[in-house]
């Protein structure tokens, strides 16, 4: 890829991750102009809206959260929509350590569509412990095959994994 020279000239500016992400974005735009995306701010507002932010304090590394808002955000819902989503088990929220919901973002793809049978294995998880922040952990910690229990749902083995979180929970853990 043949940069011009004014991105030749962010590019001494840029850190190798943001080169790196820059990289990825004009990639994925494949020729599409960003003109025909709407307002460049409005473009980055939403752009920002998708990157779940870091875990903060003592609590246990999950990987990226989202905020309520982020999520209401990044998935184009209402709060009573997301609202109906926990009640359901539709979505994992957690509760920092100030009180804080947070939405860890392994359970959303790349294009906001959620995590498939993720309500089953959490229905499945409760039944063994009542901690969220246990199941978080457990979705994501490799078995002895090295996969976490996010890949083997992305890949369609959620029967597996439902009967791993039934037979095991988190107490193995």
């Amino acid at each position: 890829m043949t940069l011009s020279a004014e991105q030749e000239s962010w590019a001494t500016v840029l850190t190798d991750i943001e080169r790196e992400l820059l990289d990825l974005v004009a990639q994925r735009l494949a020729g599409r102009h960003l003109s025909t995306l709407g307002p460049l701010d409005v473009l980055a507002d939403r752009m920002v809206a998708a990157l779940p932010q870091p875990a903060v304090g003592d609590l246990p590394d999950v990987g990226g959260v989202y905020t309520t808002s982020r999520l209401v955000d990044y998935l184009g819902i209402s709060r009573q929509t997301l609202c109906h989503l926990i009640e359901r088990r539709r979505v994992l929220h957690l509760t920092d350590a100030s009180g804080v919901n947070v939405f860890p973002a392994f359970q959303f793809d790349a294009h906001g569509k959620r995590l498939p049978h993720l309500s089953d294995v959490l229905d499945a998880l409760d039944k063994t412990t009542d901690d969220p922040w246990r199941w978080a952990v457990w979705l994501i910690t490799p078995d002895g095959d090295g996969r976490t229990p996010v890949e083997r749902l992305r890949d369609g083995q959620w029967h597996d994994v439902v009967h791993a979180a039934r037979a095991h929970g988190v107490s193995a853990q």
